[in-house]
């Protein structure tokens, strides 16, 4: 049953890709975009999507695979960062960056576990002006709440995402 959720999943969002129409390059960063594609959230990786719901506000999620505590478990993260202004613009480059607090579960059915920890995100996006894609880097410290407190200060993360 998993496998036909996973062939579900993939076919709807190659569907969504393709019906959309992209964002105009340079104004993807404003409020009613939508950005998907692949990334690493707080303590999860997978699929990777941004919302920008007012010019200088936006929340990013990330579902995928969590793989602490001793086991691959599904990980789920969200994020709500505010978007700073462009540090600099160019034809082929814009480049910003954002601040925010973000929040992951991860999910151990094997174990019988539930993991949950919080992180600060500082984010330097590459925005590409020619096509609706930003490469994003991200300093996110975190800290795991449960099942046992744990701190990790040098922590990245990342994502490619095409907008529309």
């Amino acid at each position: 049953m998993s496998m036909l959720r996973s062939v579900f999943c993939v076919v709807t969002c190659a569907a969504a890709l393709l019906a959309a129409n992209p964002a105009a390059a340079t104004d993807y960063r404003s409020a009613g975009h939508f950005g998907i594609g692949l990334g690493g959230g707080t303590t999860s990786g997978g699929i990777s999507g941004k919302y920008f719901f007012a010019d200088a506000m936006a929340v990013q999620g990330v579902v995928g695979g969590w793989g602490g505590w001793g086991g691959g478990g599904l990980g789920l993260s969200a994020d709500y960062l505010f978007e700073m202004p462009t540090l600099a613009e160019t034809e082929p480059l814009d480049i910003a960056w954002n601040i925010g607090p973000g929040l992951g579960v991860g999910l151990f059915p094997a174990a019988d576990i539930v993991g949950v920890a919080a992180s600060g995100v500082l984010g330097l996006e590459l925005g590409f002006n020619p096509v609706p894609i930003d490469i994003v880097l991200e300093y996110r410290p975190t800290v795991y709440v449960v099942p046992a407190v744990a701190f990790d200060f040098v922590n990245f993360s990342g994502h490619v995402r095409w907008f529309f």
